[in-house]
């Protein structure tokens, strides 16, 4: 069964609702959206948040001994929002920071380490989430879900982990720096991948 079959048939929504994704127009504004109405339950964590939904982990004793020889990111559902090149920074951003975070897990004839992403949000922007006053960046979120799958050598999905992540706006840098929006779609991207060796690994 592939990653996005699996998906497709198992995936659980954390509500009904599905967060907002970024405008993607080239000029950088960004709309504000509607954020699912599960989040305020999130789990914190250094900052950051996560929500996992009915999650097939590894069998007892195969994370301990796990070896990874291929790590994949997939945001073609991200694309398909017409994301353009935030799904491709994305996809970058995460894949390198995988790679990080599992360097020493990386070996020939491994499970594959598959990423699928299915949703990014940014606030409206660092500093003031439709507010005046810069105190209020602490009271705004940047959100990434996606699934992530560790797959047998012949394709078989051995565990899954549903993650969506919260994330202070403010992680990224002040609102004035240059480049903004990209500061903060890296660290959301660092930030899962993170989230997802400490879910593999336990």
């Amino acid at each position: 069964m592939s990653p996005s079959a699996d998906l497709a048939e198992t995936g659980e929504p954390v509500s009904d609702s599905a967060p907002g994704e970024l405008a993607g127009r080239p000029d950088g504004v960004r709309s504000r959206r509607a954020i699912v109405a599960g989040l305020a339950a999130l789990a914190v964590l250094g900052g950051a948040g996560c929500v996992s939904a009915r999650n097939t982990p590894l069998p007892a004793g195969l994370a301990s001994s796990l070896v990874i020889s291929s790590i994949r990111v997939d945001v073609s559902q991200l694309r398909a929002k017409g994301l353009g090149p935030w799904s491709d920074l994305i996809q970058q951003a995460t894949a390198d920071q995988l790679r990080r975070e599992f360097a020493g897990r990386m070996a020939s004839g491994g499970a594959q380490l598959s990423v699928v992403m299915q949703g990014v949000t940014l606030e409206s922007y660092v500093g003031g989430g439709g507010s005046d006053f810069p105190g209020d960046a602490e009271n705004t979120n940047d959100y990434l879900e996606g699934d992530a799958f560790v797959l047998s050598r012949r394709g078989e999905v051995l565990a899954k982990y549903h993650i969506l992540l919260a994330l202070p706006s403010s992680t990224a840098g002040a609102w004035y720096l240059p480049n903004i929006d990209e500061r903060r779609i890296v660290s959301l991207s660092q930030n899962f991948a993170r989230w997802v060796k400490r879910d593999v690994l336990g």
